[in-house]
């Protein structure tokens, strides 16, 4: 199974590299980023492994990594990776 990023994924990661280029330097930012693919491959292998967030959108599954939390939906063939959104905020104003 693959993954696929919605174009809010794109931007929350885009947002997440910029910040962290700024406060940490370009290896940090550099390695945060590869573990987040990282951690999208693994859940395309194992979408069974979130916990389920169906309570906000139906299907909705949530993945922590460190600071965020990765939301994510399976379809057909591939997930689905709907936001990327710090631990702090509230997935039912952002998904």
């Amino acid at each position: 199974m693959k993954y696929k990023l919605s174009l809010r994924a794109e931007d929350d990661i885009r947002e997440m590299f910029r910040y962290g280029l700024q406060e940490y330097g370009i290896a940090k930012a550099d390695e945060y980023f590869d573990e987040l693919h990282t951690r999208f491959d693994l859940l395309s292998e194992h979408p069974s492994w979130g916990a389920n967030y169906g309570h906000i959108t139906p299907n909705l599954k949530r993945y922590e990594h460190k600071a965020h939390s990765i939301y994510y939906t399976n379809i057909d063939e591939y997930i689905l990776i709907v936001r990327v959104l710090g631990n702090k905020q509230d997935p039912a104003r952002h998904v």
